[in-house]
């Protein structure tokens, strides 16, 4: 019986008192009522259902996110900000002293990966929390652009400067330390003009300061990384590494001989 029956059968007592539990329990909302049959129907052990793995998931990550790392205070450099979402922080290996057990898990985790991929000696770490990151490493220094670098070997004379040609060999990493590309590889150095966008923004960077002869490890945030997007491979969150040897640098003239023209790098 519905609630809106009561007024008549206000002369019936007998009926009224029948009918008000009846009322009482129609005025639970509805996804209570759905909620308590389905703790009613389902069997104790029985395994749970999508939508408490999801709860739970959920649960898991702002358990994380509240437990952030312990980082320094930061300027409000626009350099550190990826997308306007997230940030890079660069910290010691000594660091990890400060983690907390969930941090150290992700840690161990990347660590794991970049053995099992033998990353090379003085590979930075990655602690990767939503779009913020961490990278632990020790003799590593962050550019004004953002740009984060390790110089094993100075080199000598002058860095190059766009319009020069530089000759180069590298090998190309990511945050798990699996080799991506090396000109090692295909057993010749590469070679391009700068100042032509030939090369990833951060690695064009990191060469420009560089000496012939030096050795460097750079490592390019998102934000100085290459074209993301659905036509791309790389992902809005990826980091990259580099480790790069400057053979030698050559300047660049313009060559006409009748109607042709050509650059010529000598």
């Amino acid at each position: 019986m519905q609630c809106s029956s009561l007024k008549a059968v206000q002369a019936q007592p007998a009926r009224l008192a029948a009918a008000r539990p009846r009322c009482q329990a129609s005025a639970q909302p509805p996804v209570a009522q759905h909620q308590q049959a389905q703790q009613q129907q389902q069997p104790a052990g029985a395994l749970p259902t999508r939508r408490q793995l999801l709860a739970g998931a959920a649960a898991a990550a702002a358990a994380l996110a509240v437990g952030g790392l312990p980082r320094p205070a930061l300027a409000a450099d626009p350099a550190n900000v990826i997308d306007g979402q997230g940030e890079t922080f660069l910290l010691p290996t000594s660091a990890v002293d400060n983690f907390t057990a969930a941090q150290r898990q992700i840690l161990e985790y990347n660590l794991r990966t970049q053995r099992q991929n033998n990353a090379p000696p003085d590979f930075p770490a990655f602690v990767r929390e939503g779009y913020d990151m961490t990278i632990l490493g020790d003799g590593y220094q962050r550019s004004p652009d953002g740009l984060i670098y390790k110089d094993f070997v100075e080199g000598y004379g002058e860095s190059p400067v766009d319009g020069q040609q530089v000759i180069f060999d590298y090998t190309a990493y990511n945050e798990a330390a699996a080799t991506i590309d090396s000109s090692y590889r295909k057993g010749q150095p590469a070679q391009t003009q700068l100042g032509i966008q030939g090369l990833i923004p951060g690695f064009e960077l990191g060469i420009k300061s560089m000496k012939p002869g030096g050795k460097r490890r750079i490592v390019v945030p998102p934000e100085l990384g290459p074209p993301v997007g659905p036509a791309t491979f790389f992902s809005a969150k990826q980091y990259e590494v580099f480790d790069v040897e400057l053979r030698s640098v050559k300047t660049c003239r313009r060559q006409t001989v009748g109607m042709f023209s050509s650059v010529v790098c000598e």
